[in-house]
């Protein structure tokens, strides 16, 4: 068996050594846990020209160790192992017990721009089919890919069907060929690596579902390691077999420690406390597919086998993260890409992140103003008109039966137009009532939400935002304002009802953030509040991500019959601070069930 530095011959093709590339950590990790389990999904690389995203594709298969295949079959199967052969060699295999093999050094399998998908899946022969009467394929490259690594470069030009065809038979690990009502299939388990420019369009975000990990290589920007760069170019260019011998011992080291976590991999457990950290981490970023979570599970597993451990460690679910998460988060349009950081990933796994100071941004404005033109007229303050019985100015007559203020020539006019006998006859149906208009004092009462999951995209800022503009619009129609912030267990009073904004504003500028998200016991909390309000109209806004944890009884259902037994003569206001795409469906839910307008944050600052 050949073992990597052998120096019987020189290779007629020498690659530049997997460990003489300089830095990009991150991507030499992906590669090496797909090279592992290569169920994981494959991955993609995304980064300007000339970083060497090719380079380490290529130099990854002279790293691997060998593979045993059977003689002659055109899918590179295993020679031993039933699940991992084709129809016809797994005949022979049970018939004849053994299989003629040899071993091979794992290849790079390229895959075209211009490929079709016969090209890509193989075609059925035809002429064996009609002529012996037996089924048989033509290979296609996904034959060839077959325990080797299917490149792609440029990934995003390559045809959307295409991409679906590959990543079906990456995730099943079966090619499925069928035509003209014949159903051929083979073994179809390959390193999938796929590169791109995102300056040439980005892949759709269901593609990009499908990859199991995403690195972003940069160029490097530590001149050390530029120079070193550049060092090793030369030494190549000048010698490249003497620069492979020089790397001989780097080599062979990490293709053991390849070849021992292969084996470690099944003994790799995961405890439940783990699990359930990777499920948190990811319902925090607002990711929804089931994808994510089962991607995480297994590259943390082949990051502890790489790392010679039979048990995940949480530095596995880190690293794991920064691989398998960022390309299945959908950004809040004032962060777009910004990027997924291993401190965020800990904030999330602990719960209790340290201390952060997140301003308010007092140059925005509203863009939609949700006291106004969306709700009742209540929430209008000073600005607002409501029916009085003996107050206000007199704008109309209405019909009523127990009027609190007669409309003297209103009654006098309908009892004329109604008698037929040209006397005048008042009867209790033509009596009429005073319709008034006055300026109404209203009562704003802001929820804000100030747990650990509003602190992830800076959510938190942006809302704080959004009560200093409710603040000092409450302020110029002579409003009063209360303000109350949940995380933890419970809900806070930093200020009760009051129209001193100062007071408030300062409560806000220091607001405390982290915990967990008590949303239904801070919303029953603040409808007592307004239940204590005898003469102004009160207005609830909640200002939250939904992601509610903590709850008044048992479950979210039990919690909102509870509260929507209170919630009579209070008006409320859901606003979401997720974007449409990102929101986990609570809030939406609980607006509907309190018939309240719901907004998400980014409509309205």
């Amino acid at each position: 068996m050949y073992k990597l530095g052998d120096t019987v011959m020189h290779h007629k093709f020498v690659i530049f050594p997997f460990t003489a590339m300089v830095g990009q950590k991150i991507l030499k990790k992906a590669l090496l846990i797909n090279a592992i389990d290569p169920s994981i999904g494959g991955v993609l690389i995304k980064g300007d020209k000339g970083t060497g995203k090719s380079t380490f594709v290529r130099s990854l298969s002279y790293l691997l160790p060998e593979i045993e295949i059977v003689e002659g079959c055109s899918f590179n199967c295993h020679p031993s192992d039933i699940k991992l052969m084709c129809h016809s060699c797994q005949e022979k295999y049970k018939n004849g017990g053994t299989l003629p093999k040899l071993s091979k050094r794992m290849e790079i399998v390229d895959m075209p721009i211009s490929a079709t998908e016969d090209m890509v899946i193989g075609t059925i022969d035809i002429k064996k089919v009609l002529k012996k009467g037996i089924k048989a394929l033509e290979p296609g490259i996904l034959a060839r890919a077959n325990r080797n690594i299917l490149y792609i470069d440029e990934v995003n030009l390559l045809d959307d069907h295409l991409v679906n065809v590959l990543l079906d038979s990456a995730a099943m690990g079966v090619n499925l060929v069928e035509r003209e009502g014949i159903s051929i299939y083979h073994p179809s388990r390959f390193i999938l690596v796929g590169t791109m420019n995102p300056e040439e369009g980005d892949l759709r975000p269901q593609i990009l579902d499908r990859f199991g990990l995403s690195v972003e290589v940069k160029a490097l920007e530590s001149k050390e390691e530029r120079l070193k760069v550049m060092q090793y170019r030369r030494e190549f260019d000048h010698d490249p077999w003497e620069f492979e011998q020089k790397f001989k011992t780097q080599q062979e080291n990490l293709q053991d420690k390849i070849i021992q976590a292969q084996k470690l991999l099944p003994q790799v457990m995961i405890s439940q406390d783990m699990l359930e950290k990777i499920v948190e981490i990811i319902t925090s970023l607002g990711i929804k597919t089931h994808r994510a979570d089962i991607v995480m599970e297994k590259t943390s597993r082949a990051l502890a086998a790489l790392d010679g451990r039979t048990e995940v460690a949480e530095e596995d679910l880190k690293e794991a993260a920064l691989m398998a998460l960022p390309h299945r988060m959908k950004q809040l349009p004032f962060q777009k890409d910004e990027p997924l950081t291993q401190e965020a990933i800990e904030n999330m796994i602990h719960g209790e992140p340290p201390e952060e100071t997140f301003e308010i941004d007092r140059q925005r404005q509203l863009k939609k103003n949700i006291t106004r033109t969306e709700v009742k007229g209540a929430l209008q303050g000073k600005n607002s008109s409501k029916v009085t019985g003996r107050r206000g100015m007199y704008l109309k007559a209405r019909d009523s039966k127990k009027p609190a203020s007669l409309a003297v020539d209103a009654t006098v006019r309908k009892a004329a137009r109604e008698n037929n006998n040209g006397k005048l006859v008042v009867l209790p149906e033509h009596v009429m009532e005073k319709v008034r208009v006055s300026k109404g004092e209203s009562l704003y009462i802001i929820l804000l939400d100030s747990s650990s999951s509003m602190r992830m995209d800076k959510k938190i800022g942006f809302a704080k935002s959004l009560s200093w503009l409710l603040l000092k619009e409450s302020y110029e129609k002579k409003n009063k304002i209360a303000l109350l912030a949940f995380r933890g267990d419970d809900a806070e009073i930093l200020s009760s009802p009051t129209r001193d904004v100062n007071k408030i504003e300062e409560s806000l500028e220091n607001l405390p953030t982290g915990g967990k998200t008590p949303l239904t016991p801070a919303i029953y909390q603040a409808l007592e509040m307004a239940k204590l309000e005898k003469r102004a109209t009160p207005t609830l806004v909640v200002i939250s991500d939904g992601r509610g944890n903590v709850f008044l009884e048992d479950n979210l259902e039990t919690d909102i019959k509870l509260i929507s037994e209170m919630i009579d003569g209070v008006n409320m206001v859901f606003v979401n601070a997720e974007t449409r795409n990102r929101s986990i469906g609570v809030l939406e839910d609980i607006s509907i069930s309190f018939t309240a307008p719901h907004f998400y944050l980014d409509e309205v600052v």
